[in-house]
């Protein structure tokens, strides 16, 4: 996903992925793919949608491998490191993107 916007950040608690604390995280906001895949995923209860769809969303999670940042592996973050990363991609959606700034002088007519 060339050009997406992600935010970086640090869990309070972390996550042990084979013996080793991260806490170290980045994240991108979801696209409409995203949430198809997940819906139509199987084996994902209802009720762990979002928790399957951060798993799609976080690029990076300390030096855990990319395909293994799964629904499975986020079910055992604590509750606050949760909440934490969705308030990352909150701040990430209200941060102004670089294609969304003007290029064209603010002042009036000369």
């Amino acid at each position: 996903m060339t050009g997406t916007r992600t935010i970086e950040g640090q869990l309070d608690d972390g996550i042990l992925f084979e013996g080793n604390l991260q806490r170290a995280f980045t994240v991108r906001l979801p696209t409409v793919g995203d949430e198809i895949d997940v819906a139509e995923g199987e084996g994902i209860p209802d009720a762990g949608y979002r928790v399957a769809l951060l798993a799609r969303c976080l690029t990076s999670l300390g030096t855990v491998p990319a395909e293994s940042i799964t629904y499975e592996l986020l079910r055992t973050l604590s509750s606050d490191d949760y909440r934490l990363i969705l308030k990352a991609q909150e701040a990430l959606k209200k941060k102004p993107s670089d294609s969304n700034k003007s290029t064209k002088d603010s002042a009036g007519p000369s």
